[in-house]
């Protein structure tokens, strides 16, 4: 179900080999652990050492900090980490959303109104050497939704604009940009595209209104430029699309419509088999009500999984978390096979990033890289 030898993975046998072999050496809570990605809440070593010596961490973002600090902290992630992370930040703007010390280039809505695709390439240049001179590895940017309604403040600023082709265009020179830093991995947000409701996901539901021929000629058309030119990860939003449920599930009721990262519909269906996305998704936060008011935690973690989403951004209580993923593994709510599918997926994009290959010293930049 995952071909590493094609984009974005392009993988040699050699890390094919160190895909298949970690994933059959790993234990349950080791592989449940994979699946997380946790916003790290302090800086202390021990704290740190806990995240991945306990709950062995597939990814970890941090909170705004200097950058000498970012350094610090994610040499520590490393330090601890059996299987090399996956740190990310938000450099939507430039590198100052890498750390508050990084270079701010521009807002999406501006750079998008330059016209310029050049622009956006620079934007993503100056992001992926701020991001790995801190020894983070991932952009959760580009930010490729489209700005149909200017009553959506959730994406207004952070957009490219209100143009699917301007949208596409820059969407893919900043990951182009991104790119020519080694070893830094983009993830483009937020499937399947914000920028029609006016509520904001972090406290209300949000809709993406359009049927599937609206989308796949939008939206569709951005995301099949990205995943064409080697996009790495999506992160999934918690987005209603009630007309497109309606097309390919008739019969359907408003009642019975999930949000995209707890529908498999919309993550498996459209996003794996009408786009043939090979890459890494994770959901978006976890605490947003688009997400946590369709069912109970305890249900909504493996049915996020389950949906198609191989990672799940953001514990609520550590121990309750993780332990729930790792119930619903043990009990077959996550079968064997999906398991395997999403670890791969995660394993794969680290590989394609060189991670597998590298000492633990040598996975954060070097002082002298962020001076």
């Amino acid at each position: 179900m995952v071909d590493l030898k094609a984009k974005p993975y392009s993988l040699s046998d050699e890390d094919i080999a160190w895909v298949n072999s970690t994933i059959a050496g790993m234990t349950d809570e080791e592989k449940v652990g994979q699946l997380f990605f946790q916003l790290a809440a302090s800086q202390e070593e021990s704290y740190l050492k806990e995240l991945m010596e306990k709950y062995h961490l597939g990814g970890c973002r941090y909170n705004a900090m200097p950058g000498t600090k970012v350094l610090e902290q994610n040499r520590i992630l490393q330090k601890y980490a059996k299987i090399p992370v996956i740190i990310a930040c938000n450099p939507e703007q430039g590198g100052n959303g890498v750390c508050p010390d990084g270079t701010f280039v521009g807002s999406g809505i501006k750079v998008g109104a330059t016209g310029n695709t050049e622009y956006a390439r620079a934007m993503g240049a100056v992001s992926g050497a701020q991001i790995a001179a801190t020894g983070c590895n991932m952009a959760f940017a580009p930010v490729v939704d489209i700005t149909y309604n200017h009553e959506c403040e959730e994406v207004l600023m952070r957009s490219f604009g209100n143009d699917h082709n301007r949208v596409a265009e820059m969407g893919k020179a900043y990951m182009d940009g991104i790119h020519e830093t080694k070893g830094v991995a983009t993830c483009a947000k937020h499937f399947p595209g914000n920028g029609q409701d006016y509520r904001d996901a972090h406290i209300s539901n949000n809709i993406n209104h359009f049927n599937e021929k609206e989308w796949m000629e939008t939206y569709g058309h951005v995301y099949k430029t990205l995943i064409d030119g080697g996009l790495g990860a999506i992160m999934g939003g918690h987005i209603l699309m009630p007309n497109y449920m309606k097309d390919v599930k008739p019969g359907i009721t408003y009642d019975e419509m999930l949000p995209a990262t707890l529908c498999p519909e919309i993550m498996t269906g459209l996003l794996r088999d009408k786009l043939g996305f090979n890459g890494m998704v994770v959901t978006d936060a976890s605490h947003m009500v688009g997400m946590t008011n369709q069912m109970k935690r305890r249900d909504m973690l493996p049915a996020a999984i389950n949906a198609g989403c191989d990672m799940f951004l953001f514990f609520n209580d550590p121990d309750e978390d993780y332990n729930t993923m790792l119930d619903a593994y043990r009990n077959g709510i996550i079968s064997e096979e999906r398991m395997v599918e999403a670890l791969t997926r995660i394993l794969g994009l680290k590989a394609s990033m060189g991670l597998n290959k590298k000492a633990r010293e040598e996975l954060c930049g070097s002082d002298e890289a962020l001076a």
